[in-house]
């Protein structure tokens, strides 16, 4: 993933700030950049990209139903050696896992935090180790992870943090409507559909399997979230296409606002996507 395409910062608006700070630090193993009673910003590093915000809501409930939004925020560590490392951490914590799978390009682990978010945490094959349609798509595929390999490929260090090479692969929605939701990143963004099932769209730029997956399992009459309802507030993607994608959303008919570090806008689903341009 280049600078010239990546995800930026997700931003969850939570309940409990405390507790959800500590789960992302003692747990993920993510180091705190700058805190404040309002707002926890979390990133692999010190002086690496902020990758998580936490937000504080004011009296914030938990939806009592599905809402549009988030599925799971994935976090891409660099190696199998760092999944290992974060599989023992997780497993030595007692903190349940959702469950595990390999797609083929990838292997993963799922869990969710306090507040019910979903997180994936995984690591890419070598591409030349990914199976590849012959049109160039990726396959759907999930089996069962080799739990064992993982562990054995770890470095058995002490766990102090996740590896500080650690990213904001890809981003997971739920939506309402799937076949808006392809014309919206396929069509109006411009980004391959690499994989297409009935019921989920996987979107990326370039060749990457996905930065961007979306799916209906929940249903497909979901509202957006509340005002005062926990979860993702918005999730974050630079790009240097930021002015071609402007007059894009706008030519489609697509209300954006300017913020001081980008622009917002909400998908088809009422979920709101902050765009940047890259740092020079």
């Amino acid at each position: 993933m280049s600078d010239e395409f990546k995800l930026g910062a997700v931003v969850l608006k939570v309940a409990d700030l405390a507790k959800m700070a500590a789960f992302y630090a003692e747990v993920i193993g993510l180091v705190k950049q700058a805190e404040s009673e309002e707002k926890v910003l979390f990133g692999a590093k010190n002086d690496g990209d902020t990758l998580l915000v936490l937000e504080k809501l004011t009296n914030g409930v938990r939806p009592n139903m599905p809402r549009t939004g988030l599925f799971h925020t994935a976090f891409l560590v660099p190696n199998r050696a760092a999944l290992g490392d974060m599989l023992i951490h997780l497993i030595k914590s007692k903190y349940p896992l959702s469950g595990a799978g390999d797609h083929a390009y990838s292997e993963a682990i799922y869990l969710a935090d306090p507040e019910g978010n979903g997180i994936e945490i995984y690591r890419d094959r070598p591409f030349a180790k990914w199976r590849i349609n012959e049109d160039g798509t990726y396959p759907a595929v999930t089996e069962e992870v080799d739990a064992d390999a993982i562990i054995d490929a770890a470095t058995r260090e002490e766990f102090h943090q996740i590896h500080p090479e650690t990213k904001i692969g890809h981003v997971h929605l739920q939506v309402s409507d799937i076949e808006a939701t392809e014309e919206f990143y396929g069509n109006i963004l411009g980004l391959n559909i690499q994989t297409k099932i009935p019921s989920a769209r996987f979107f990326a730029e370039g060749r990457y399997h996905h930065h961007i997956g979306s799916n209906i399992w929940a249903g497909t009459n979901l509202l957006p979230r509340a005002e005062n309802e926990t979860g993702l507030a918005y999730f974050t993607i630079v790009t240097s296409k930021f002015k071609e994608w402007e007059t894009r959303l706008a030519k489609a008919g697509f209300k954006m606002e300017k913020r001081h570090f980008g622009l917002q806008v909400s998908d088809p689903n009422g979920i709101l996507i902050m765009l940047q341009e890259p740092q020079i």
